[in-house]
């Protein structure tokens, strides 16, 4: 096998066992409705991420040899605004997107930006939607995945796949397990496009910090959109 593509399976069997590994922590609601706390789904999303966020720097810790140090590495202000600017902007960018999907499969999705989605963030799950969840992401998919495939492949090449890679855990695979389950790709079609946004930042600013940031930003605008 051409060394050049050793790290590609690497990475597939890598983002699978993500993958199992977010659906076995799922398995919490089971002991919370065994220890009758009736009230988690109040707090779902926020316990789902928490442990999601833990899972991730447990492995990070491992992965670098039990070390935190410069797990975020400096890099120039710049890079935090571009961020912050392509974080807040995206969900503009996907009305173009819509069109081409909808052009290529038919579909009439659209976004009417209404702009009321502020008083979402009074529920305490936001805190992991825009903060844990992002966070653990970005250290896997970029830190580890897209830092690994960049140092054996061309650096588009290794975007291009992370961000697939990234995209695949927000794809229909439930639909394979499920019968009941009717989910498109619409969601996995977005989130190469931004998976990609956030590979480049990570490519040019040599740090996870700005996809971080972008991805926050990404997912408040969502909200509030």
């Amino acid at each position: 096998m051409n060394n050049e593509l050793i790290s590609i399976p690497k990475a597939i069997l890598a983002t699978l066992l993500y993958l199992i590994g977010i659906e076995l922590i799922g398995s919490w609601v089971l002991i919370a409705e065994m220890i009758g706390f009736k009230s988690y789904y109040k707090y779902y999303l926020l316990i789902q991420g928490t442990l999601q966020l833990i899972g991730v720097l447990i492995f990070i810790y491992f992965i670098r040899k039990r070390n935190f140090k410069n797990l975020i590495k400096k890099t120039q202000r710049k890079w935090y605004l571009f961020a912050l600017v392509l974080g807040i902007s995206f969900v503009f960018m996907q009305t173009p997107l819509k069109w081409i999907y909808n052009l290529l499969f038919g579909t009439e999705y659209y976004i009417t930006y209404r702009f009321d989605g502020l008083p979402k963030f009074k529920n305490i799950n936001m805190i992991s939607a825009i903060l844990m969840i992002p966070i653990g992401e970005e250290f896997f998919f970029r830190d580890y995945i897209q830092n690994n495939l960049q140092k054996k492949l061309n650096k588009i090449i290794a975007i291009l796949l992370a961000s697939l890679l990234f995209a695949s855990i927000h794809s229909p695979y439930m639909n394979l397990i499920l019968e009941s389950s009717k989910e498109n790709w619409h969601l996995f079609y977005l989130t190469i496009f931004g998976g990609i946004i956030s590979g480049i930042l990570y490519l040019k600013s040599k740090s996870i910090g700005p996809s971080i940031v972008f991805h926050m930003f990404w997912n408040i605008m969502v909200y509030i959109v």
